[in-house]
């Protein structure tokens, strides 16, 4: 089980509150989706972030440039995947491959 599964099973285990908190904090600490090229208004104005860990963006977006890589979550996490606001989630493009 690596450092993302570890996390994912964690979470699993939060109530509704604790994990909706944890997701607002680690939205404003560590998600750099705003910092992003391809964050665009419709996302700000839904509040989106954190993709990797939520999933695509349920706004229309072109894929300018891709800022994933840099993430503090992707690195602490050892990401594999990219483009989570377009392609879905860490977990998504992983079960993808299967």
């Amino acid at each position: 089980m690596d450092q993302y599964e570890k996390a994912l099973e964690k979470m699993s285990e939060m109530s509704e509150e604790q994990l909706s908190t944890l997701i607002d904090m680690q939205k404003k600490r560590i998600c750099i989706c705003k910092d992003c090229p391809s964050y665009n208004q419709c996302m700000a104005e839904n509040n989106e972030g954190l993709f990797c860990f939520l999933g695509k963006s349920s706004c229309d977006l072109d894929l300018i440039q891709c800022k994933c890589g840099e993430c503090p979550a992707h690195t602490n996490f050892l990401m594999k995947y990219e483009s989570y606001c377009r392609k879905g989630s860490e977990e998504d493009q992983r079960s993808k491959e299967n």
